[in-house]
């Protein structure tokens, strides 16, 4: 197979190009032997794609809490003196998901072939990059049990984080599934059922009611080009976002969002800081991990802000400093990365700042989810007064006329 690939070389500079392998395990791990750090790596033949992601629905996954709890587990046994290869057969032996279990007898026996455990994590896409640089890192500084535990609690960090996100959009969520479950109920049942008493009663609709009543009716006779035209537009959205200049200005205005753009910012820039503080405090280069926390962002206007500065840094220029000319940059990031350089602990500034935004998103998602709650009661009890009244007015009208 035929694939495009995205990747640092040993001097930290991108390079993108095609390459074929039989897997993407079997490229990354090719990349690997190169000196490479895969950054992406796709299929460039769409059926491929297509195949891939079919295939991934009936392939047993690895979550993200199994991630963090092996990585605590192989943490724990290597500091207490147990031998790697020994480690990861005993925890394998216990675990749960088949799929993860065979995933560490194939690292146990790389291992045991004289593969380092970062080269033989690598093979397998579960591992993202940040997870087996920093491995390597520890593996090169003599003290891998210590940096596992780190790298355990930064998966548990951008876990509990995700987990914020989720939660609090929860309740908004439910609440516009209930106002269109309402909107949907009366359009289909309430008001068609009106619509033909008024119609048998041959009594002159008001303005209200012929509004509501037609838009009863077109919904009704044009369901089916309906559906298709939302999901027409939401394959056209997704095709469009494909194109790297309309998702570069696409994350742009995302981030000029009012109130939206504030959150989705904090939730970048707080991962930005505790991928980059992880990859420091492991040892990783500060262009390579500028590199790998650019690329977790997943966000191409602040994935361009990184490169720039990344090209700043390469030239001699202080990181604070490069950050400092681009405005997207929050002023507090970058005064605790200047505090950071200057005492000569950038890695602790960077995972207090990562804290900060942490923080700092989880109230503003509570007052976002607080500002959320009355705007929808305020919609729903409108839509639920305007049909009654619409639906009510000619009931009066006829009770008026009969008296």
């Amino acid at each position: 197979m035929e694939f495009q690939y995205v990747a640092l070389d040993k001097n930290g500079q991108h390079v993108s190009a095609t390459a074929t392998a039989d897997s993407v395990a079997a490229l990354i791990s090719r990349l690997k032997n190169k000196g490479f750090i895969p950054l992406r790596v796709s299929e460039t033949r769409q059926a491929s794609a297509q195949i891939s992601k079919i295939k991934k629905i009936f392939i047993p996954q690895i979550t993200s809490k199994e991630l963090v709890v092996f990585t605590r587990q192989l943490a724990t046994i290597l500091n207490s003196g147990v031998l790697l290869t020994d480690a990861i057969m005993t925890i394998a032996e216990d675990m749960d998901n088949q799929y993860f279990c065979d995933i560490l007898k194939d690292v146990w026996t790389d291992i045991n072939g004289g593969k380092t455990l970062s080269l033989a994590l690598s093979k397998y896409p579960i591992f993202p990059t940040t997870y087996t640089a920093v491995v390597k890192s520890g593996e090169e500084v003599g003290n891998l049990g210590n940096t596992l535990m780190g790298l355990a609690k930064y998966l548990e960090d951008s876990e509990r984080t995700k987990e914020k996100i989720v939660n609090a959009m929860r309740y908004p969520t439910f609440l516009f599934l209930f106002m269109l479950l309402i909107v949907s109920a009366m359009v289909i049942f309430l008001i068609p059922k009106f619509s033909r008493l008024f119609s048998n009663a041959g009594v002159e609709l008001p303005l209200l009611t012929r509004i509501v009543v037609g838009f009863s009716d077109f919904c009704l006779k044009n369901a089916a080009l309906e559906i298709l035209g939302i999901t027409g537009l939401g394959f056209l959205v997704w095709h469009l976002l494909k194109n790297p200049e309309i998702r570069y200005k696409f994350d742009y205005y995302i981030l000029k969002l009012p109130i939206i753009g504030n959150l989705a910012l904090k939730a970048l820039i707080s991962q930005f800081c505790r991928t980059f503080g992880i990859l420091i405090s492991g040892g990783v280069s500060m262009v390579a991990a500028l590199a790998v926390s650019s690329d977790v962002m997943k966000n191409l206007y602040l994935n361009n802000i990184i490169d720039q500065v990344r090209a700043k840094v390469i030239s001699g220029e202080a990181l604070s400093d490069a950050m400092k000319a681009h405005k997207m940059m929050p002023r507090i990031m970058v005064k605790m990365i200047a505090v950071g350089e200057k005492s000569g602990k950038l890695d602790e500034m960077l995972t207090k700042t990562s804290d900060y935004y942490d923080r700092d998103l989880e109230s503003a998602l509570d007052g976002f989810t607080s500002l959320l709650e009355p705007v929808f009661v305020v919609l729903i009890g409108g839509i639920v007064l305007i049909v009654a009244l619409a639906l009510y007015l000619p009931i009066f009208k006829l009770s008026a006329t009969a008296h």
